[in-house]
């Protein structure tokens, strides 16, 4: 729940929010909530996946601009608010790069070092390499010849392909061997990724073993704040990985976790505002997957609201806006008030709804928080491949762990036989 002391004012200015897409759509309303803000949208892409797309709410905003480069959208974005923005968030992935020059545009706190590696996952981990934190072992390659080289001189057993610049696991593969390898690189060279950028350069990596952990951070000067924690359970449907489950984990359990991701973030640059990094835990210790220097996407901030000490959203806003309200806020260490876990459904085919019954399956579940899942009879969905294609959420949140780990289950079995949402195959 967001603190209920934290310091308004009802003050005017403007807020800019660089793709207020996925999490990001909830900061325009809290802004205004929390100290009276006007937020005006800046959007940088005309590719972006429907879901996403419909996520942005308009109606929560003053006015919108597309980005054209960082001069011509500064000088319209001064227009409307007669001279530079009181502040400026990144609203999502896609913006990271756009935000970044803005920000060092305006210096309005930026982020230092390359932009380009808060996105491109192979200029990520060379990042990690050159500052002596731990990284994954990986090549560029811009044709498949070379990605089925490198990977059949590694002698590594196991390999993951993806797109550098990949996000919600879009193109992302798990390989066994190089032949695996060169398939995976001949369905992403040439095709758009979900920002909708040509692939020409795909990364390939060890493939690590080890539980998968998400963190959330939000950092102001240098100073970063680990948030919360959730682990990741996931399956591996057609030699993709998708996300299955994620559950809240309380952030003093893992403090060698917790030195790592500041590592990670000073190596990075990432020293305002949120990022997002995903990481193995391997025997060696935690090894990055790849951080994004903006919130914890989908549900992720509703949930940390749901379970934790503090609110994701309110210590983001606070970072960009309040600088005063963030130091008191992270003056306390952040605590779980309860378990919860946010189970992704996955159809097993694709084609079209004949029953949704989710809400009547798990509604008698002792820890059944909400679902997202609005499908009715007629409404066609996609085999789950990745995380755009899951067909919803349902999300669970109990004091007591056990409780939560057998209403888990139960989600995933009723899943799993398609007995949550009804479809009809398409020929």
């Amino acid at each position: 729940m967001p603190d209920p002391t934290i310091a308004t004012d009802t003050g005017t200015g403007k807020l800019v929010i660089v793709d207020p897409y996925s999490s990001g759509s909830a900061l325009a309303r809290r802004a205004k909530e929390l100290y009276g803000l006007d937020s005006i949208a800046v959007l940088t892409s005309r590719t972006l996946p429907a879901a996403l797309v419909a996520t942005y709410p308009a109606e929560d905003f003053v006015a919108e601009l597309r980005y054209a480069d960082v001069l011509t959208t500064a000088r319209a974005v001064e227009a409307l608010c007669g001279g530079r923005p009181d502040h400026l968030i990144c609203g999502s992935e896609p913006g990271v790069e756009a935000y970044d020059l803005l920000a060092a545009h305006w210096g309005m706190r930026p982020n230092t070092g390359s932009s380009e590696a808060r996105r491109d996952k192979f200029l990520m981990q060379g990042r990690l390499r050159d500052a002596g934190v731990r990284y994954i072992p990986h090549h560029l390659a811009e044709d498949t010849e070379s990605a089925v080289a490198w990977s059949a001189a590694s002698g590594l057993a196991e390999f993951v392909v993806k797109p550098v610049k990949s996000f919600a696991t879009d193109g992302v593969f798990f390989c066994s061997s190089p032949d695996e390898v060169r398939a995976a690189c001949e369905k992403l060279f040439g095709r758009d990724d979900l920002a909708g950028e040509l692939i020409t350069q795909v990364l390939v990596q060890e493939r690590l073993v080890g539980p998968e952990f998400v963190v959330d951070s939000v950092s102001l000067d240098g100073s970063a704040f680990v948030v919360n924690m959730f682990r990741y359970t996931k399956e591996t449907v057609d030699g993709n990985p998708v996300y299955r489950a994620m559950s809240s984990v309380d952030v003093g359990d893992h403090p060698g976790i917790v030195a790592y991701v500041e590592q990670v973030l000073a190596a990075l640059g990432i020293e305002n505002g949120p990022a997002h990094s995903e990481l193995i835990l391997t025997e060696d210790g935690p090894v990055l997957i790849e951080t994004g220097a903006r919130m914890h996407g989908g549900l992720g901030p509703r949930l940390v609201e749901e379970s934790s000490s503090h609110s994701v959203i309110d210590l983001t806003l606070a970072s960009r806006v309040a600088p005063d309200e963030f130091a008191r806020l992270t003056r306390v260490r952040p605590s779980l008030r309860r378990g919860v876990v946010e189970c992704f459904l996955s159809a097993q085919v694709g084609g079209v709804v004949t029953a949704n019954r989710v809400e009547e399956s798990c509604r008698e579940l002792d820890s059944y928080l909400f679902h997202t899942c609005g499908q009715a009879p007629g409404d066609r969905i996609e085999k789950t491949t990745d995380l755009i294609t899951s067909y919803g959420r349902v999300v669970l949140a109990h004091e007591d762990l056990a409780v939560l780990d057998r209403d888990l289950e139960r989600v995933l079995d009723l899943d799993r036989r398609g007995a949550l949402v009804e479809v009809s195959p398409t020929p």
